[in-house]
């Protein structure tokens, strides 16, 4: 809170603590008689815990696992002119991720007709239907910006094949 040097507001607090489950109370330990500034700390240990626990129901389970530097295809649901969903499906490099959890997103870049394309997609929203690996590429950095500079060969990734795909396949 303000007055103890916290970013957030007793009166959020006080509102998380009062719907935290009786069971989260006591995992947590927070304590009505603390001290304020204790009270603010356990509340918000406390919130954390909920939030991560609400957060679990909103994850896809049938995802697989997406690095970056894989190729691959990805169903997005499209909504037509007369209402009616389908499923479009993309194919593309993963040359970024951001976030965790349920805020996880992936920046996905595809060649269409000669023009790049990169999309930022969340993980677990709705728009994506599903998610196949295709390819694991052997790359050495986190984000892979500089291949919006090339063209052609130049923008192909190595391929991890024979035992070391499998290792990878075992570690994800």
């Amino acid at each position: 809170c303000q007055q103890h040097g916290g970013h957030h507001s007793c009166v959020l607090v006080k509102m998380l603590a009062q719907k935290v489950s009786a069971s989260l109370q006591q995992r947590v330990g927070i304590r009505p008689f603390a001290p304020a500034r204790a009270r603010c700390v356990q509340a918000r240990a406390g919130a954390t815990a909920l939030v991560k626990e609400m957060e679990k129901d909103m994850l896809k389970p049938n995802l697989a696992a997406v690095h970056v530097g894989d190729t691959i295809r990805i169903g997005l649901a499209v909504v037509e002119g007369n209402g009616k969903t389908r499923t479009q499906n993309l194919e593309g490099t993963v040359i970024a991720e951001h976030g965790a959890g349920s805020n996880k997103t992936i920046t996905f870049r595809r060649l269409f007709q000669g023009v790049g394309i990169e999309l930022i997609l969340p993980v677990h929203g709705p728009t994506v239907q599903s998610m196949e690996v295709l390819k694991r590429g052997r790359v050495r950095r986190a984000k892979l910006y500089y291949l919006r500079d090339r063209v052609g060969k130049a923008a192909k990734l190595k391929e991890i094949v024979g035992a070391a795909a499998k290792k990878a396949a075992a570690a994800n």
